[in-house]
Order: C-alpha cells, then structure tokens, then sequence
C-alpha cells in the first residue's frame, strides 16, 4: 500500500496536534532515609495515596502541619525501618508535615 505525501503529512499533524493522554497516579511514595524526607516536596492529583516508608532503623513520625502548629489531619509513628503510614489526599491545597522527633525533618505534598 502506497501512502501519498500529503497523506504522511496529515498523519504527522494529526499525531503532534493530539492532546496528550494524561494517566492518574495511582500512588505516590516518601521515602525515610538519613533524618530526611525524600522527596521532600511532591505534587499529586487528588484522590492519590501517598505512602511514607521509613528506611531508617530508628523511630520517626510523619505528622501534619509544622512543630509550632500542628493541624491534627495525621500523626503517624514509624517504629523502624519497613514501616509505612499511606494517606489520601483528597483535596487540591498544599500540606506540610514533618517528624516530631527530629522537627527539622520537613515536607510538603502539594495536591492539584
């Protein structure tokens, strides 16, 4: 089958004029490792869980807000290395938390 060059140029437009197809995430995931949040900044559609694992071998917290204000929407411990705490953010906004245990551990989700 022969195509024209019209038809290929046609083709061409069609495939680079199609919006692209946008997938949903279906999780997101925060990493626990050296006192540190990783990423420390993330941004999800709404409605994604998002799981923190702690990948040190010490006790640390996830908990909303800031040490000087919390907002009481989670306060997680992770016991050890291996443990998770998954929330939903279900509402576009941005939200902090951070480790009780060590405060200058700190992040953010950012939900769109």
């Amino acid at each position: 089958m022969k195509m024209r060059f019209g038809q290929v140029i046609a083709s061409v437009v069609m495939l680079v004029a199609a919006p692209p197809v946008l997938h949903a995430q279906s999780a997101a995931v925060i990493n626990i490792q050296t006192f540190q949040f990783q990423p420390k900044q993330l941004e999800v559609k709404a409605g994604t869980p998002v799981t923190w694992t702690n990948q040190d071998d010490i006790r640390h917290t996830v908990t909303s807000g800031a040490p000087e204000k919390k907002d009481g929407r989670f306060d997680a411990t992770l016991a050890g290395k291996g443990a998770n705490f998954t929330f939903t953010f279900a509402e576009p906004g941005t939200y902090t938390f951070f480790c009780d245990r060590h405060q200058h551990m700190r992040g953010e989700i950012v939900v769109k």
